[in-house]
């Protein structure tokens, strides 16, 4: 069972697309988040840094609810 917490981006894409390599998973993922207005939009009130290489818990929370348990 998915257990929300902070992850790294990284970490927390290769949940969502196990078979990438991190580095495309992770770009995947940025895709998907830019791709979802609302999620972005939650993101930015969460003051969410692009540059942050880690996702905090309430971030990870918010992706969820928009993308799905990975």
């Amino acid at each position: 069972m998915f257990q929300p917490r902070p992850y790294g981006k990284a970490e927390l894409a290769l949940l969502y697309q196990p078979c990438n390599s991190p580095q495309s998973a992770v770009k995947t993922l940025i895709r998907w988040i830019n791709a979802c207005p609302l999620l972005k939009e939650e993101l930015t009130a969460m003051r969410y840094n692009p540059r942050r290489h880690t996702f905090l818990k309430a971030e990870v929370e918010a992706i969820v609810r928009h993308l799905g348990e990975p």
